[in-house]
């Protein structure tokens, strides 16, 4: 009886056994599965992550280059329209270049004039009107260096007082706008002056024979005069 139980419970175990040894093969690939699709969801994280990054990166990179774009845009706008003042107010010029040949001009008798104030004051208000404008006068003043970028040369002026290529005299004054140049000065360049040409060896002979034959005929004629009252 003993026996039979024991066979029994032996047979038993067995099937469990059996029965048992499928559900974990199955359990096994099951979680083998699992694993298999998390590290596929974790790389395809890892890829929608590295476009995010991209897409990202392109975001700022058109982000800065619109701010750029639109730096540039406004740069050239506002130089256009300083450009278009200047190009208006450019007349004017003129009108304060008459104004100034006028005045060094102007003799002293007339100077004390009231109607010579008024023309005075305004050219002034011109000359305001332009600063306020952003339109100024080139520096150019005599003995300062010459600036091909404002200065324009129109001929040379020998003189010593001033630095060889530097200005000598300014004949028209320039102008510029916040940098941009409307005129440019029209100026005279300092040169040196000519030394005066050394007189050769020859020449020097040839004036001291020359002296010297002036002498002898007038020692010549000197001796006929004498002779001539003599025999008188």
């Amino acid at each position: 009886m003993a026996d039979e139980q024991l066979d029994s419970a032996a047979s038993e175990t067995q099937d469990a056994a059996t029965d048992a040894t499928p559900q974990d093969a199955s359990g096994s690939d099951r979680i083998a599965a699992l694993e298999a699709q998390v590290a596929e969801l974790e790389r395809q994280i890892e890829r929608e992550r590295d476009h995010a990054t991209e897409y990202m990166r392109h975001w700022h990179t058109a982000q800065a280059d619109f701010a750029n774009f639109k730096r540039r845009a406004q740069q050239e706008q506002e130089q256009r329209d300083r450009l278009l003042a200047a190009q208006a107010l450019a007349p004017t010029l003129n009108a304060l270049d008459s104004l100034e040949r006028a005045f060094l001009a102007l003799p002293a008798t007339l100077r004390s004039y009231t109607w010579i104030e008024g023309i005075a004051l305004v050219e002034l208000q011109l000359r305001r009107a332009l600063e306020l404008q952003g339109i100024r006068a080139v520096t150019a003043e005599p003995g300062q260096a010459f600036d091909p970028a404002h200065h324009e040369p129109i001929g040379e002026v020998e003189t010593a007082e001033y630095d060889e290529g530097a200005i000598a005299v300014v004949a028209q004054a320039g102008y510029e706008s916040q940098g941009l140049l409307i005129r440019p000065a029209l100026v005279q360049l300092a040169r040196k002056p000519s030394a005066p040409a050394a007189s050769s060896p020859a020449a020097t002979q040839a004036i001291a024979d020359t002296a010297s034959a002036t002498d002898a005929t007038d020692a010549a004629t000197a001796d006929t005069a004498t002779e001539a009252t003599s025999s008188t």
